[in-house]
């Protein structure tokens, strides 16, 4: 009999979806990324945390990047996964029009996606520029081989 194990990599692994600025957008590119992390063997609960963290930046797309405008824009995830050191990078894209956050807003019963993302990942950074907004969300990973 023979045993065949797993291959084990040590090159850094990497995935690019892009879509529309829509909710279906959404979830079509966050289905994907979530079967991209169950190949890696990320655990079903640290995969859970980090698509909640990756929806609600795209959420942030869908709802604040495109406004006014007659058809929504592109939004991209790109994640980088260095399997050596169990690192973890995700950037989520848009090329929309950066606002700062409203201060007469502040008892809205929204607003709390980016106090989200910061609790669920290990280091958040919002970089809002006039052409868009990048989103970056890292993490440490425990791995385990991905199911079959």
């Amino acid at each position: 009999m023979t045993v065949i194990t797993p291959l084990t990599s040590t090159i850094p692994e990497q995935l690019t979806v892009s879509g529309a600025a829509t909710a279906t957008g959404a979830a079509q590119m966050r289905h994907r990324f979530g079967d991209w992390l169950r190949e890696r063997g990320i655990p079903d609960l640290e995969r859970n945390d980090i698509l909640m963290a990756v929806n609600e930046a795209l959420a942030n797309c869908v709802d604040h990047a495109y406004p006014g405008r007659p058809s929504p824009g592109p939004m991209t995830v790109r994640a980088d996964f260095e399997p050596v050191n169990s690192c973890l990078s995700v950037c989520v894209t848009d090329h929309g029009r950066w606002r700062p956050p409203d201060p007469y807003r502040r008892h809205d019963r929204r607003g709390r996606g980016v106090a989200l993302m910061h609790a669920l990942t290990d280091h958040c950074t919002i970089s809002g520029r006039r052409d868009g907004t990048t989103v970056c969300l890292d993490y440490r990973c425990e791995t385990r081989p991905a199911d079959n």
